[in-house]
């Protein structure tokens, strides 16, 4: 993603406000806690590239495991926090796109969650999936997050106009649908919507939008990299189920967490 959609969604993560939002001591997602658990017993072993950073709400979970760790993110805000929160670890800033600082086959573990890859287009997308199999050892572990398409309808459905019974919320309520729709013109005309940019007003439409995919299609980029044992979990399911169960390509969760290896030792 590049020009003006780009600079808005930048300038969003520079701001304080967003800042101290992604700084707030948030739990791990339930996927990560199932995915901490089983890389508990191993994390003292392995050297982990934890991509997207923001705030650290990852870090100061798996940051005192791990061998080496270290977070990025593009904004140059959110790495000043991580840098003042958690001094004994190491930050930089850096594009998702262009992991130019690492070595190939240099970390065991690589993790980009809460969404941050949906930021970009499909091509920047297999661009980020690219470099991150690229830095991963054979048998290195890969996991995000990515926003999931079939939960559309209930996004749709919190921007419908409603009447209520103050004028100041059916007037609020005008406002939100206006720009929703404003931005989302077509969106209706697309779904059901196997994969697509929607401005689903994140920060109160202040970034861009973001890219959604249906959880089979995220499976087949990842087959189609070169991945092996792929797993997915709904983000409110703390169960992976296998990338060809029948159940994923319904999946209601608003995201999915996709894991995978690289093929190689283990």
């Amino acid at each position: 993603m590049t020009g003006p959609a780009a600079d808005l969604t930048h300038a969003a993560y520079e701001s304080p406000d967003i800042v101290a939002l992604y700084a707030r001591p948030d739990g791990l997602q339930k996927p990560e806690e199932t995915l901490l658990a089983q890389l508990r017993p191993s994390l003292g072993t392995m050297d982990m590239l934890d991509i997207g950073v923001g705030g650290g709400r990852t870090t100061r979970h798996f940051a005192p495991l791990a061998r080496t760790y270290l977070g990025v993110d593009y904004s140059a805000a959110m790495i000043a926090h991580c840098r003042l929160a958690f001094p004994s670890f190491r930050f930089a800033v850096a594009d998702a796109r262009h992991l130019g600082f690492a070595a190939d086959e240099s970390y065991d573990f690589v993790l980009f969650s809460y969404n941050g890859i949906d930021h970009l287009d499909r091509a920047e997308r297999l661009t980020v999936l690219g470099e991150m199999r690229r830095v991963l050892k054979p048998g290195g572990l890969m996991v995000f997050s990515s926003h999931n398409s079939n939960y559309l309808p209930s996004i749709v459905d919190r921007f419908r106009f409603r009447i209520h019974s103050s004028v100041r919320e059916t007037l609020r309520s005008l406002k939100w649908s206006s720009v929703f729709w404003a931005k989302n013109g077509l969106l209706q005309y697309r779904m059901p919507l196997a994969s697509g940019r929607v401005h689903d007003g994140t920060h109160s439409f202040r970034s861009a939008a973001l890219y959604y995919v249906r959880p089979d299609i995220g499976v087949a980029e990842l087959r189609h990299l070169g991945m092996v044992d792929i797993a997915c979990a709904g983000n409110e399911s703390g169960e992976f189920l296998a990338g060809d169960d029948p159940r994923l390509r319904q999946d209601p969760n608003p995201w999915i967490y996709y894991m995978s290896r690289k093929p190689g030792r283990t």
